[in-house]
Parts: structure tokens; C-alpha cells; sequence
């Protein structure tokens, strides 16, 4: 997967996001579709936005976390 690949949350490893919101935004759900913005060695920054473009969520994924959708 690459920047700006669209990708799925398909799994969400242990309790990584147990303790609530995350920067005053909603936790991944599995099932919720986002935009790869970064790739690191180990995992990628990705974004879940709303149809008007605002945040719904921003966070670091691990690749058995999620599945590519589509390429923008």
C-alpha cells in the first residue's frame, strides 16, 4: 500500500485504543474507510473524514489492520 491509498480497518489489534477518545476524536471502528497519508517501516498515518472533509479520525494503523479499497 501507498500515500493516498484508500484502505478499510479490518482488525484492530488488543486494546490499542481502550482509553477513549483520541485527540478529541472518534476511536477506528472496524469496517471505517480512510486515506493512507503517511507510510513508515512499520505502519501507516491514516485519516477517516466525514463527506464535508473534516477529521473523523487520525491515526497510526499496522498493516494486518487494515486492507487496501482503492487508489486515489
Amino acid at each position: 500500500m501507498k500515500q493516498f491509498d484508500v484502505v478499510r480497518v479490518t482488525a484492530i489489534r488488543g486494546d490499542r485504543f481502550a482509553g477513549g477518545e483520541l485527540f478529541d476524536m472518534r476511536l477506528p471502528l472496524v469496517g471505517d474507510v480512510g486515506t493512507i497519508l503517511e507510510v513508515y517501516a512499520d505502519a501507516y498515518e491514516v485519516e477517516c473524514s466525514d463527506v464535508d472533509g473534516s477529521t473523523v479520525w487520525l491515526a497510526a494503523m499496522y498493516p494486518d489492520e487494515i486492507e487496501f479499497a482503492m487508489s486515489k
